[in-house]
């Protein structure tokens, strides 16, 4: 009897098929697994950002307000106050309070609360906690900071007349912001009018007798005439932040700023959608899903916050649904293969168009927006022209330097956009570099409100260099812009450029901040950014922009910096003939 051959076929397609099958289910658990941690990254971005987004919103209500003292000709009064923060009171309910505490002497006190007395304030005294909490007359110190303009009025009476200073917490802060001119938040407190048990915090912005601040810590303390500060909670922040947010995500907001008994700020329960100062509340027991951890940072008034997430007790679990169902689908082999194919290719085709459709959106978007950027910016141009010698000459150019910044944004993310879809193009031309590096730092120049100064040194050949001017401006543009807002108030940046046979060398040398060294392996991560940077403003495209550009020019990016001591970036391009 002939033996039959066609076992062995079976076998082997029984084989393969279970080898496919095998290596198909091992692979969609762990894409079923990173879309997990993708997912919950992602729900943990969106409240990190609706809270920094807030606390900005914040901010920006100060600063406007401390724009209007600035510009008011005459000593502000309690109703032009009243009047001014009602809007924003009603606009941003997680304000508790907006308050003027002005800077009084211990001469000045009895005629200070007798004025105060007069605006119908009779029982009107600078006050500050006793030992068992009680308000009580505050005794004699040098000066006081006692809480004179009040909004709301109503549920913050008893913080009315109250010296700031006579608190550790609130004079820390107080002193910061003295003697950087900048805004300051406080560690926790409890605030004199809180009745609940909840923690707040004040950001104080310091006003001088300047419509700037004065360059030196010395005159700033001489100067200094009051402080304006917005009251928060802690709750009311966060719950306004995420109201329309609901992802099941528990997470507790500390404040790393604080030593280790202070740094507690609340725990947001996703069930409630409430803040409470309750720690130790259970959370079902799950893990942290991210290999990167589940922390995010927060910045406020020079105070670094963090948020630690974890997933509520009702957070959807990760069921390997998608594996177990391709281990029973793959027996039928052609088909599993089949649609893998299929899908595969349909993930290729969407990747395309979704790549596509990126570049279109951010063309249109930067098409769209110049035009209103451009009359922004022509007429910051007018304003500071027209009010040369006035306290709005700095406002409009306010304005025009962030017109100038949101330009280089959309020129950062349409060059990245075209990078990452391959179709950033390398079109170089015969420039004269030393012409073309003097206009490049005068446009740097401009796009910020006070000039900074940028030197530029040039050595060599480099009359007729052949490159591509606009990979060249985008990253020259982005490392001196860098060197100069990370340079702080008084910025010197050197730019250089060595022409030799076979390269070119471009440098540019700041005195900055510096990069810390565990940020160096992130450097040119597109939204990354530095762990020492504070509150100052940026994106963490820069970076990611210039290496985008260097790797068509086939150059080769170095950088040496120090913390403290500033950063040297160094481009070596080869010279093309």
């Amino acid at each position: 009897m002939p033996i039959r051959r066609p076992t062995l076929p079976i076998a082997l397609t029984l084989l393969l098929g279970s080898s496919l099958s095998i290596a198909a289910t091992l692979a969609v658990a762990r894409w079923e697994q990173a879309n997990y941690r993708l997912q919950f990254q992602r729900q943990t971005d969106s409240l990190a950002t609706a809270l920094q987004r807030s606390i900005n919103r914040y901010t920006d209500v100060l600063l406007s307000l401390g724009d209007f003292y600035t510009v008011s000709e005459q000593t502000v009064s309690r109703i032009e106050f009243n009047q001014f923060v009602q809007r924003a009171l009603r606009t941003y309910p997680g304000i508790q309070a907006l308050e003027w505490a002005p800077v009084i002497s211990e001469q000045q006190r009895k005629t200070f609360e007798t004025t105060v007395q007069s605006e119908g304030y009779p029982r009107f005294q600078i006050t500050e906690r006793e030992s068992r909490g009680g308000l009580v007359r505050a005794p004699s110190r040098s000066y006081y900071i006692p809480v004179t303009y009040l909004q709301p009025t109503t549920g913050n009476e008893l913080a009315l007349g109250y010296d700031l200073t006579s608190d550790l917490t609130r004079r820390t802060a107080l002193e910061t912001a003295r003697d950087t001119g900048q805004i300051a938040a406080s560690g926790r407190i409890r605030l004199v009018q809180e009745n609940k048990n909840q923690f707040g915090f004040l950001v104080f912005l310091p006003l001088y007798g300047t419509a700037t601040a004065p360059p030196s810590q010395a005159m700033r303390r001489d100067q200094l005439q009051g402080y304006l500060l917005g009251v928060f909670r802690v709750s009311d922040v966060v719950e306004e932040s995420l109201e329309t947010l609901n992802y099941n995500i528990d997470f507790i907001l500390s404040d790393q700023s604080a030593a280790a008994p202070g740094q507690f700020l609340g725990r947001y329960d996703a069930e409630t959608q409430t803040v409470t100062t309750e720690i130790n509340q259970a959370n079902g027991g799950m893990r942290c899903p991210t290999a990167d951890g589940c922390t995010h940072s927060l910045t406020t008034g020079g105070r670094a916050w963090a948020i630690t997430f974890t997933p509520a007790a009702n957070y959807p679990a990760s069921t390997p649904w998608g594996a177990l169902s391709t281990l029973m689908i793959g027996l039928l082999l052609t088909t599993l293969v089949a649609r893998y194919l299929s899908q595969a290719q349909a993930e290729i085709e969407r990747t395309r168009e979704l790549s596509q459709a990126k570049i279109r959106f951010f063309s249109m978007a930067s098409h769209e927006l110049r035009t209103p950027l451009s009359t922004i910016l022509l007429s910051a141009q007018t304003l500071e022209a027209t009010f040369v010698d006035s306290p709005h000459h700095r406002i409009s150019s306010r304005i025009r330097a962030a017109a100038k910044r949101m330009n280089q944004l959309l020129n950062d993310l349409l060059t990245l956009s075209r990078a990452e879809s391959g179709k950033l193009s390398f079109a170089p031309e015969i420039l004269d570099l030393p012409q073309y590096c003097q206009q490049l730092i005068e446009e740097v120049r401009f796009s910020f409100e006070i000039s900074p100064m940028i030197d530029f040194k040039a050595s060599g050949d480099c009359q007729k260099v052949y490159v591509d001017p606009q990979l060249l401006r985008a990253m020259l543009t982005n490392l001196l812009s860098n060197a100069v807002k990370y340079s702080g108030s008084q910025p010197r940046v050197i730019l250089s450029v060595t022409c030799r046979p076979h390269d070119i060398t471009f440098q540019v040398q700041d005195q900055g901040i510096g990069i810390p060294e565990a940020d160096r392996a992130r450097l040119y991560e597109a939204f990354y950014r530095g762990t020492n940077v504070g509150n100052i403003a940026g994106t963490g495209l820069g970076l990611s922009v210039v290496n985008a550009c260097l790797q068509l020019h086939q150059g080769m990016l170095i950088c040496d910096s120090q913390v403290n001591q500033g950063t040297t970036f160094k481009i070596t391009l080869p010279r093309i003939e």
